[in-house]
């Protein structure tokens, strides 16, 4: 049976309050890492409150686990080198959990302090892996008792639920 794939798309929206230590004007972009593959943004020059409205996307293998985060930063690019202007992660829980999360993040230096006012605005949006012949979920059992349901995942993967169901409408699996 070959792997199945997910897909995480993050909308990098904008960012706010961003500042250059040398106070000159920057030009920053995103760099966003998921399981050690990194995207990037495109560059924007001499702004104070940046807009991308570009998504990036990751093609992963299997099921993302809700432990799972994305390594962001912020960085201003020179004419020799990228400069780090803020870093933060972003938890995947609740795009696993939901297929959707809107987040609005706050920022750190590379002390790990805050940086006051600096925001980072992403859209993320998970996919789960789907069967390719019947677009059904990649689950490997579903097995339906009287009220309840218990669902295995695909084999190599550790996720089960077992979900109430409720009869009175004569809901079906």
């Amino acid at each position: 049976m070959p792997f199945m794939e997910s897909k995480l798309e993050v909308l990098v929206k904008s960012a706010s309050e961003l500042k250059n230590k040398q106070s000159q004007k920057l030009n920053p972009f995103v760099s966003i890492r998921l399981r050690g593959s990194a995207n990037q943004t495109r560059w924007i020059s001499d702004e104070t409150n940046f807009e991308w409205n570009e998504t990036l996307t990751w093609k992963v293998r299997g099921l993302l686990d809700p432990s799972e985060a994305l390594e962001v930063e912020i960085l201003h690019k020179s004419m020799i080198f990228s400069q780090l202007i803020g870093k933060t992660q972003i938890s995947l829980k609740d795009a696993v959990k939901t297929g959707f999360m809107s987040v609005e993040a706050m920022l750190e230096d590379q002390s790990g302090s805050f940086i006051p006012n600096a925001k980072l605005l992403v859209d993320v949006t998970y996919s789960a892996p789907t069967d390719e012949k019947s677009k059904a979920p990649p689950f490997k059992s579903i097995i339906r008792k009287k009220s309840m349901v218990s669902v295995s995942s695909i084999p190599g993967e550790s996720v089960k639920w077992t979900l109430p169901i409720d009869d009175s409408e004569g809901t079906e699996v």
